[in-house]
């Protein structure tokens, strides 16, 4: 009898986390939460099992790679509290639209929209063909261009909302090293806000954000460095272990 009601409560649990007869996919996916909000700090997701899988919304730092099965199109994270009568509440926390990828990163953004998910979920290929090794990846979320100067190089202007990828940086110094400056243009002009050095490696790829702070209105930058799972080498233990496939 127990075993038949743990059967009954998988499918229903599979039932009501996806959409009814869409198709679901299967994705491999890593986190990063752009600022905790609300005290959200985690979610589930379904897994490949019909099980729950449950998300930390890593900040600072990508969270591991993880799997979960997707319908509609769309990212939805839910979490759980126990209603009036006991019985579990589930309420979606995250959302958004999936990347066309199989591997893929979901970056959370707070949403300050009144009747909308705790995040706003912004899905990206996650694979190597897209976003390569010794690559930026730039995500503009202020309300107007910004533009970026790498290594003395004006490149193009992002549009808001826009993302863009640049590859590897070659004109560096004896370090490796390149100047970065990243440009916001308001008031029909370009204004430098951020002026660093970054540095140029295939070991790893760098994720920009750019957008105005929205209490202080000032321009904030974040800037990630990621090394994909499949891409760290464990030690051995025992012996030789290969990295991780993506």
């Amino acid at each position: 009898m127990k075993t038949c009601f743990r059967l009954l409560a998988l499918v229903w649990l599979s039932v009501s986390l996806l959409p009814a007869q869409e198709d679901t996919r299967s994705i491999k996916f890593r986190v990063l939460c752009y600022d905790h909000v609300k005290d959200a700090l985690a979610g589930f997701v379904m897994g490949t099992g019909g099980d729950k899988q449950e998300v930390d919304f890593f900040t600072g730092g990508f969270g591991p790679q993880i799997t979960g099965r997707f319908g509609g199109g769309k990212v939805r994270i839910y979490n759980e509290k126990a209603g009036p009568d006991g019985k579990p509440v589930r309420t979606v926390v995250g959302e958004g639209k999936l990347a066309d990828s199989a591997v893929q990163m979901f970056f959370l953004l707070p949403e300050s929209k009144p009747g909308t998910p705790t995040y706003r979920v912004l899905a990206f290929d996650d694979q190597e063909s897209s976003f390569p090794m010794g690559a930026t990846r730039v995500i503009n979320l202020a309300p107007f261009q910004i533009r970026l100067n790498l290594a003395g190089k004006d490149l193009a202007p992002i549009k808001p909302g826009g993302m863009a990828v640049y590859p590897q940086v070659k004109a560096v110094d004896e370090w490796n090293m390149y100047s970065a400056r990243i440009d916001f243009f308001a008031k029909e002009q370009w204004v430098p806000v951020a002026t660093q050095s970054w540095k140029a490696s295939d070991r790893k790829r760098d994720w920009v954000v750019a957008q105005m702070n929205p209490a202080t209105q000032s321009p904030a930058i974040r800037l990630y460095q990621d090394i994909p799972p499949w891409r760290e080498v464990p030690l051995p233990l025992g012996g030789d272990r290969k990295p991780a496939e993506p």
